[in-house]
């Protein structure tokens, strides 16, 4: 769910949108609806630029059954997120190999395919519960590490870090340790600063 990052305003501009008319080009909220949708266009090329306002419309609309679902696979969820192609979806990931149904749910905007991916080797708390065991670990071996995000569904890591390329080739033998010591993958990502304090 990348789009977030776009913001609160734009998420509400799209609501409102969604609820009346598009508004001006040439307005404060056309503007920022043009800067939100040629954004998403960029991460997702394909998308035509009346499907992009549809599927972030959408997007604005599916919380509550986002929150279902979580509250339905709670007990085998380990990842849950939005994929983009062949077209917008829901991907509920879950530990565990018993099947279940995929379905669809409607919004006033369109319609989206929910689907379950089953088979995987941890649940979010899980998941978590590997990295807090590890963590110490991983911030000895790794220096400078700036940031971390972990993906249960796909038993992976990543590991953000200062120093450039040259650094994180030189990690490339501790990442192999510490990929055996954790039983996940880890990837690290060069030239990322620290988040910068707003406050």
């Amino acid at each position: 769910m990348k789009w977030k990052s776009l913001g609160c305003s734009a998420a509400l501009l799209l609501s409102t949108c969604a609820l009346a008319q598009v508004p001006d080009a040439d307005s404060d909220e056309g503007n920022e609806l043009q800067i939100v949708v040629q954004s998403y266009i960029r991460e997702h090329p394909s998308v035509s630029i009346d499907d992009a306002i549809t599927r972030l419309t959408v997007q604005t609309e599916i919380p509550p059954a986002i929150e279902a679902l979580r509250a339905e696979s709670a007990d085998r969820l380990a990842e849950l997120s939005i994929k983009h192609a062949p077209d917008q979806h829901i991907l509920v990931q879950l530990k565990g190999g018993a099947p279940v149904a995929n379905r669809t749910i409607a919004t006033p905007s369109g319609v989206t395919r929910v689907v379950f991916e089953v088979g995987h080797t941890y649940t979010q708390d899980e998941f978590l519960a590997v990295l807090s065991k590890h963590r110490s670990l991983i911030n000895n071996t790794v220096p400078g590490i700036t940031g971390m995000s972990g993906f249960a569904g796909e038993e992976r890591l990543e590991i953000d870090i200062e120093g450039g390329d040259a650094t994180a080739e030189s990690l490339r033998a501790a990442i192999k340790e510490l990929e055996r010591a954790t039983g996940l993958k880890i990837e690290v990502r060069p030239n990322m600063p620290r988040p910068v304090d707003a406050g």
